[in-house]
């Protein structure tokens, strides 16, 4: 082998890698299951949650996706899925079982997957225990946990009495109040977007050594919000339990929906990742997200909806340069080896 091969080669190993060091798949051809498991999704059988129901799985298969309805939670009906939506529960009893929350750590784990986690507001409906709701926020927030995220929902309601649908409780992330996130990479999740319906939210949190954070503490390049109140949005309580990173009779901006990137797995020649995105108010179920108009006022749920889906079904892949080094390594040694063992034959 001459030095001038040698040379060639060593520059092919180290330059391939450059060029690959991000490779987005488009999110063409996916599928999106839905969790539907009886029981567990608040008023979802009532006529206007149905109607928003098909409206969401029309939109999602005028995309090119393939919507799965899901009746229980299991690695065989997760199997094959690209993404999973998650909405607002009905009761304490309609909570995820440590199978159901393994199940879909085990397959968001994988790599490549999206996760879509709603949530709901303390709110104390009839049915409940006026003095805790708590599992409305701790159901998500185990699977949250479970997933790596450091994002939570904290258990409480927050309001905006200047930026709403009509009652401060309904409250709308208005870009103009600076409720729609437009920098970054944010920007082209919320492209189209000015006003998204989240009708009685509970409020986001960060989860930081240990403990529960205002989600500001745990932004980053992987972290980053897309929806918020106005400037005199405000921290209300229902029951008996107050919130974690907040005190109740705050007031400020308050993050309504966050996405983070999360590593999941790699191998000596490629790092995965997985996204999760989690909202204060739920996709699915009652008088959610996915709202064009909301007493007189016009909204661009369905955009929203639709960009944020375009983003998590788009995968995103690293380079790991571990192998590529390995392989440098050993390259480098058997040119060593080949070179002394020509100078020998000289």
């Amino acid at each position: 082998m001459s030095r001038r091969y040698a040379i060639i080669l060593l520059l092919i190993l180290l330059i391939t890698p450059l060029a690959m060091t991000y490779t987005p798949t488009r999110a063409q051809g996916k599928k999106i299951g839905i969790d539907l498991t009886p029981g567990r999704v608040k008023d979802i059988d009532n006529k206007y949650s149905q109607k928003l129901l098909h409206d969401l799985e029309g939109n999602l298969s005028a995309h090119g996706w393939e919507v799965v309805e899901l009746d229980e939670i299991t690695p065989s009906t997760l199997a094959g899925l690209d993404a999973l939506v998650i909405g607002k529960l009905y009761n304490e009893q309609s909570g995820f079982s440590d199978a159901e929350v393994k199940a879909i750590a085990d397959w968001f784990k994988q790599g490549g997957k999206f996760l879509w986690v709603g949530a709901d507001s303390d709110y104390t409906e009839p049915y409940l225990n006026p003095e805790d709701t708590s599992f409305k926020s701790k159901e998500p927030d185990k699977i949250l946990e479970a997933i790596g995220s450091h994002i939570r929902v904290d258990h409480m309601s927050i309001e905006d009495p200047d930026n709403n649908a009509g009652a401060a409780y309904r409250v709308v992330a208005n870009r103009s109040a600076g409720g729609i996130n437009d920098q970054g990479e944010a920007a082209e999740i919320t492209k189209g977007v000015d006003r998204v319906l989240f009708h009685g939210p509970a409020g986001l949190a960060g989860f930081k050594d240990g403990k529960f954070v205002p989600i500001e503490e745990v932004f980053n390049e992987h972290l980053f919000w897309l929806c918020r109140t106005g400037p005199h949005g405000t921290v209300v309580s229902h029951d008996g339990v107050d919130p974690e990173a907040y005190t109740v009779g705050d007031t400020g901006r308050f993050y309504l929906a966050a996405v983070e990137v999360i590593q999941t797995s790699s191998d000596l020649f490629t790092v995965k990742y997985s996204k999760v995105i989690v909202t204060a108010e739920s996709l699915i179920g009652d008088r959610n997200i996915f709202n064009s108009e909301y007493h007189g006022i016009s909204l661009d749920g369905p955009t929203f909806t639709m960009n944020v889906f375009e983003w998590g079904l788009t995968e995103k892949t690293e380079t790991n340069m571990t192998g590529y080094a390995i392989i440098g390594v050993v390259v480098v040694v058997i040119i060593i080896i080949a070179a002394v063992l020509l100078l020998r034959k000289k």
